[in-house]
């Protein structure tokens, strides 16, 4: 699993570069065609890769959402980031974090990532965790 999470590494990269592109339109205030066009490009991206290919780049999020630490401060948007030690290797880590998806389809794994908020924080954290 997780050499195939090393060969995912350029298409997460994508996801989290096209996220970050919708991200500066909106804030640009550019036409909602333009959004609609970069959402349906990212959705595109992540429908086009296999079932077994959604299980580990939703694998990645969840050791990028679960192994570190979260301070989120009173009256403000602010959230720290904790490093605290990871002791498990990044194989044990993917079969960790991969245990349940296991049951999920092709279509309930596009839709969890397609329509989560935080892709591209948590994709960000586990490929800086798993070293790819």
């Amino acid at each position: 699993m997780y050499s195939l999470a090393k060969k995912l590494a350029g298409t997460m990269k994508a996801i989290i570069q096209i996220e970050s592109e919708i991200v500066k339109a909106k804030i640009d205030q550019q036409g909602e065609e333009i959004i609609l066009g970069m959402e349906q490009r990212r959705s595109g991206l992540i429908n086009s890769v296999t079932r077994d290919e959604l299980m580990v780049i939703q694998t990645v999020m969840n050791v990028g959402r679960s192994e570190r630490g979260y301070r989120y401060h009173f009256n403000s948007e602010d959230v720290e980031i904790i490093n605290l030690p990871i002791e498990l290797n990044e194989h044990e880590l993917m079969q960790k974090y991969s245990y349940y998806l296991i049951h999920k389809t092709k279509e309930e794994l596009a839709h969890g990532i397609e329509y989560h908020t935080l892709v591209s924080s948590f994709l960000k954290e586990g490929i800086e965790i798993l070293k790819l």
